[in-house]
């Protein structure tokens, strides 16, 4: 392990324990930082933290356009992180991943998901009886 994925590791941890501090779960965005620092130990990069190391990781996933830009919006907000700690810590841009526009296909309900879904609409609010109503139609 160099000097810098252990720096890199350590303050990934330290960002991981701040957003917990704020309120935010962040599970999810934890694991793709621990990720991150595997693949820089793997690839046995040096400092500083660049744009080009962040989009190969990004890139090394498969999946959709929208993961992509989830994970470099997680790895932008860390580099942000990082450059209070590493001046040369390169900044990366905000929209380099366009988002996928598709719509999902619609989900078609069976009989009885219907039935329980208007059922449900009646017990909306049993206190004003026309608003469940209201839904039920």
């Amino acid at each position: 392990m160099t000097a810098f994925t252990r720096f890199l590791g350590e303050k990934a941890e330290r960002y991981i324990e701040l957003r917990h501090s704020l309120g935010y779960s962040f599970s999810k965005q934890a694991g793709t930082l621990r990720a991150f620092v595997r693949y820089i130990e793997r690839a046995q990069f040096d400092a500083p933290a660049t744009r080009t190391m962040a989009l190969d990781f990004v890139l090394s996933f498969g999946g959709a356009a929208n993961s992509r830009t989830t994970r470099h919006g997680i790895l932008r907000r860390f580099y942000d992180y990082l450059a209070v700690y590493d001046a040369q810590t390169e900044t990366l841009e905000r929209r380099v991943f366009p988002r996928s526009k598709a719509i999902p296909p619609p989900r078609i309900l069976s009989e009885s998901e219907l039935a329980s879904l208007i059922e449900a609409c009646a017990r909306i609010s049993p206190g004003i009886p026309l608003r469940g109503g209201r839904w039920q139609l």
